[in-house]
């Protein structure tokens, strides 16, 4: 049976004093907690915050961090604070502490465990609420407890169980840090302001320090320095700095690997670094003593150079002007005085200032076209030497010394060439000299003469001059030929010299010189006119001479011949030398026959059977000896085997063969000497019988001429040798 609702009613209400009472006892302690738990959570992140400046301070002291490696810290150390802040003090404030759940934090902050405050809490606050249901216990059990439990309350005091020196400990350190901050501040307050700025206001301001280093060419955070081009970096310290010990390096090229090295000391203050060629930009930071640089970029640019020479010549006697491509020193590049000359040049890069050095005085100067092109014009009259030297306008960089050399053009005077054939230099009044001429000049022969000039006594043993000139070429203007060479033949009988005169040829060439024609002379040829008898003697004592060496190679045939009988392989090799001597001496002797034969020709001496007859019975043997007879047997001695028989045999017969018409040949020769012998005195009786016919005829003349000469004429004359001194004078 259920009980009444008025008993239980008033069971809670009697009972809602002590619930309160307890209440606000927790809800005081649930304040205190709330602050034990903020100061807590405050102090910690006050002290993070505090320990991170510090770390902050001595790290941007030791390592002078930059600016954006400060601003990354300085981000990273806000949100480490923050998220410090949440849980340690954010998150504790939040926590909804009830009563119940407080009390039972108080007995787990109690290590003793002599009492235990969450049951009787849980008793004066919950158990009357358990009346209030279908299965309530009994008011009276209810209110016996709970009257126990809330007396058991009483003497317990909540705030007492709270850790009060932790608590002073906490609110002594963040006081402690406070002071600490202030008295540092205080204490240093350049570093401390300074700290703040790098941090917190993003300056560039360095901390104080003994080294200040310097690099040289650093300008803008930036070094600019010639691509592909190796160069020194060099660093240095302030005035009234101190000098470090040792400088290191860390250079990275692109995203290239960093590379790490130290800066060779030269003298105090003076480091340097040999960085090889880049061709894309570096980043490099240098540090030394306490201060340090960087990163910086080295940036490689381009330096000037010229891309592109262009020389543009004209000269006067040229209708339009011509361009050149060069590289400024070229060998071949000259020009002729008088030529205008341009000359052009492109560079690969912007220019401000394009400079002539080491030109002289009278160096052409440069003007500018536009930023990559100059110019100048000038002209030549004499050899340009000069420098060219260009100043970029980006970084100010200076190109290399260009070199420029444009030589001057002489215009040569012609060569002239004079060349003979067949004859030596004793000829005969008839001779007929086969001359080969040629001329060259560098700009084309315009005329080519040939002179000839004859010196001979006169009656009075005076030297006679007599000189002309023969026209072979031209004149040819303006000029074609670079070369001209022909063969003329010159015709001794037309001058109608005496023995003893003395010949002499040259050749004469002139050519197109805009500023006057020049002429140039070959060497003379010189011949000394002889009388026939006696240069057909000379000739003939020189075939004589060659038909004594003839009879000596005959002789060594015939050892040749006489060896094979007993040949061993130690005089078969002697044998093929001494056949190769032999077969050189004939080969010689027929080339100095038709030789002579040749100037006896052109001498016009002997008569043409003569000529036939040296053709026929000794030349044309003396070739077919050599290719029927002598190749063989020379081919045969060289591979000779003395236990081959018949190639011994062989060989003997053929040198049998050789010997046999070598000396057919010679008798050949002793028949063509005796024949001209027989015609050489032929040929003298009847020059006797004409010089004889002719002073008769001369004699007979003068003395009719005497006859019928007047007879006031004097009694004596002059009268050739031939002539009586006195001629009776005729009848009246």
């Amino acid at each position: 049976m259920p009980r009444p609702m008025t008993v239980i009613d008033a069971t809670i209400s009697a009972l809602a004093s002590r619930r309160d009472d307890i209440v606000s006892r927790l809800e005081l302690l649930r304040r205190r907690v709330r602050i034990h738990l903020f100061v807590a959570g405050f102090a910690r992140v006050f002290a993070e915050a505090v320990a991170l400046a510090l770390l902050s301070l001595l790290i941007d002291r030791w390592l002078r961090l930059g600016v954006p490696l400060r601003v990354l810290l300085l981000l990273a150390a806000l949100g480490w604070l923050a998220w410090e802040t949440w849980i340690h003090i954010i998150e504790p404030l939040r926590m909804e502490l009830d009563p119940v759940d407080l009390a039972a934090a108080v007995d787990r902050s109690d290590g003793s465990r002599k009492s235990v405050l969450a049951p009787r809490v849980a008793t004066v606050l919950e158990l009357p609420q358990l009346l209030a249901g279908d299965l309530a216990p009994s008011p009276s059990m209810v209110t016996r407890a709970v009257e126990h439990a809330h007396d058991s309350l009483k003497g317990v005091n909540f705030l007492e169980r709270l850790d009060h020196k932790r608590f002073n400990y906490q609110l002594g350190a963040i006081a402690g840090l406070v002071i600490f901050c202030m008295i540092f501040v205080l204490a240093a307050p350049a570093t401390a302001g300074l700290w703040a700025r790098r941090w917190f206001a993003g300056s560039g301001q360095p901390w104080p320090q003994r080294t200040y280093l310097t690099v040289a060419g650093l300008e803008g955070g930036k070094i600019v320095v010639p691509r592909g081009e190796p160069f020194v970096l060099r660093a240095g310290v302030k005035e009234a700095s101190e000098s470090p010990e040792a400088v290191s390096i860390r250079l990275r090229e692109g995203r290239g690997s960093r590379i790490n090295g130290q800066m060779t000391k030269f003298a105090a203050g003076d480091f340097r670094y040999d960085v090889p060629p880049i061709q894309q930009p570096m980043s490099l930071e240098i540090w030394g003593g306490d201060d340090e640089q960087g990163p910086f970029e080295i940036e490689p640019v381009d330096r000037p150079r010229i891309n592109k020479l262009e020389l543009i010549s004209q000269h006067p006697t040229e209708a339009k002007p011509t361009s050149h491509l060069f590289t400024g020193q070229e060998a071949d590049l000259s020009f002729l005085p008088k030529t205008k000359l341009e000359l052009v040049l492109e560079a690969n890069v912007a220019i401000a200032q394009a400079l002539v050095k080491s030109g002289g005085k009278d160096a052409p100067q440069l003007r500018q076209v536009d930023e990559r092109h100059f110019s100048c014009s000038w002209v030549h009259e004499k050899a340009v030497s000069m420098e060219i030297e260009l100043t970029g306008k980006r970084a100010g960089l200076t190109s290399l010394p260009t070199p420029v050399s444009i030589g001057l053009k002489v215009d040569q005077a012609p060569r002239a060439m004079l060349s003979y054939t067949g004859v030596r230099q004793r000829i005969t009044p008839m001779a007929r000299i086969p001359l080969t001429i040629s001329a060259r000049d560098d700009y084309g022969v315009v005329k080519l003469d040939l002179a000839s000039k004859s010196e001979a006594l006169d009656p009075d043993k005076k030297v006679q001059t007599t000189a002309t000139t023969q026209p072979l070429y031209g004149p040819v203007k303006p000029p074609k030929e670079l070369e001209v060479q022909m063969k003329q033949p010159f015709e001794v009988t037309a001058l109608k010299l005496l023995p003893g005169a003395l010949l002499s040829l040259n050749a004469i060439a002139e050519d197109d010189r805009y500023l006057g024609a020049q002429i140039g002379a070959s060497r003379p040829a010189s011949f000394r006119i002889v009388a026939p008898e006696e240069l057909f003697k000379e000739i003939l004592l020189r075939q004589q001479g060659e038909r004594a060496k003839f009879r000596k190679a005959i002789d060594q045939a015939q050892k040749i011949r006489d060896g094979l009988n007993t040949v061993t392989a130690e005089t078969a090799v002697q044998m093929a030398r001494d056949h190769r001597t032999i077969q050189r001496e004939s080969m010689r002797i027929a080339t100095s026959l038709a030789e002579s034969i040749t100037e006896m020709r052109l001498n016009q001496l002997g008569s043409d059977e003569a000529y036939d007859m040296m053709d026929k019975n000794v030349l044309k043997p003396l070739a077919d000896m050599n290719e029927k007879l002598m190749n063989p047997q020379r081919d045969a001695l060289e591979s000779l085997k003395v236990d081959d028989s018949a190639k011994v045999a062989d060989a003997a017969g053929r040198q049998e063969q050789i010997i046999a018409r070598m000396n057919e040949i010679m008798k050949q020769m002793s028949q063509w000497d005796s024949f001209v012998d027989v015609l050489n005195q032929l040929n003298e009786i009847i020059r006797l019988q004409e010089k004889a016919k002719g002073q008769t005829d001369e004699l007979k003349n003068k003395r009719i001429e005497g006859v019928f000469e007047s007879e006031t004429a004097p009694a004596t004359r002059a009268t050739p040798a031939t002539q009586p001194a006195t001629v009776p004078a005729p009848a009246k």
